[in-house]
């Protein structure tokens, strides 16, 4: 019952089995491998455009190096106030663009507020030059409060960026769950609906690790090899992180992996409204937030269920993540609790 993140639990089956079958003979280096090459024609296919494709070890590095081909030191990115980038990753983006800033902005369910973004992004202009120059937006899929960005919200935030010239970033850690919920295509979420560059997770949806970042837009992926090479992230073994995402993509495995913890989210939810619990955001991947007492916390916790405290201390609200392996046991064993 351990429903603290999808990063916790363990690696599928058939992913191991593609390392060990990468394990087999020797490879050429540094993404000059048979695998390597083969996921950049499969990315390709998958988005139904050319896309240039760049493997990073976390999903830190590849929103971060994705974003420093977006932005120059002195220029600003905007996200939402709960973006990972903003909370999660230490200031790493600063350490990879080379000063840029991040200015956040409120919405509601995780959701960027577009009519703030606006504000900021036309009165920037009067601060010229003191002011960081707005070069880009990013947004997050699914958000860290477990909503998703509908086909004509990302249109619209998309159609704002192209108006003053600005990009846009998708950090797709749970786009798996994402496109499950829209029950669209890969192209229609992201370079149809404007996106340029993405990261696209893996890590949290049944492989070991690894994460890519894909440009649609290519015109910002020149230059980015040296850029990779720079911060570390051109492994030597590239083909053990190439041969990941073949197998994650094969016959629609990551897909399926997120329907299914999508499902059990569900499940999750329908186990606590039917308690007078409620999800303080609509449930739409596979994240549920939820209000607690400090009894129930503890009685939970007690007998084995793992859960995340989520905001500011003593307020009552915890974070329940379903996974590719949470299975209707973990569902029953809880319910018994109650």
């Amino acid at each position: 019952m351990n429903f603290k993140s999808d990063n916790v639990v363990g690696i599928q089956p058939a992913i191991i089995d593609a390392i060990l079958k990468a394990n087999v003979g020797a490879a050429n280096s540094y993404g000059k491998d048979p695998s390597s090459d083969e996921l950049k024609i499969k990315c390709s296919e998958l988005f139904e455009t050319d896309v240039a494709v760049y493997l990073t070890n976390t999903g830190t590095a590849a929103n971060c190096l994705g974003l420093s081909a977006l932005a120059k030191p002195y220029e600003t990115i905007c996200c939402h106030q709960e973006a990972h980038i903003n909370t999660d990753e230490c200031g790493a983006l600063g350490l990879f663009t080379g000063g840029a800033k991040l200015v956040t902005f409120p919405g509601e369910n995780g959701k960027i507020d577009l009519n703030a973004l606006t504000q900021y992004i036309d009165g920037a202009s009067l601060h010229h030059p003191h002011g960081g120059k707005p070069s880009s937006i990013s947004i997050s899929q699914a958000t860290e409060c477990g909503t998703v960005y509908k086909l004509q919200e990302l249109q619209a935030i998309s159609e704002f960026a192209k108006s003053r010239g600005l990009s846009l970033h998708m950090d797709g850690a749970r786009f798996a769950n994402s496109l499950v919920t829209l029950n669209c295509s890969p192209a229609e979420a992201t370079w149809k609906a404007g996106v340029d560059v993405m990261t696209f997770g893996a890590t949290k949806n049944g492989t070991m690790a690894g994460e890519a970042i894909i440009f649609f837009n290519q015109k910002y992926a020149e230059g980015f090899d040296y850029i990779h090479m720079r911060a570390g992230q051109l492994a030597s073994k590239m083909r053990f992180f190439s041969c990941q995402f073949l197998a994650y993509l094969e016959d629609n495995r990551w897909l399926k992996n997120a329907s299914h913890a999508n499902t059990m989210a569900q499940k999750l939810l329908t186990l606590f409204n039917h308690h007078g619990i409620k999800a303080k955001y609509p449930v739409e991947a596979n994240e549920l937030f939820v209000t607690l007492s400090k009894e129930t916390a503890e009685h939970l916790r007690s007998n084995g269920v793992g859960f995340y405290d989520w905001g500011l201390p003593g307020n009552g609200l915890y974070r329940f993540l379903t996974s590719c392996f949470t299975n209707d046991h973990d569902i029953e064993s809880l319910r018994d609790l109650f």
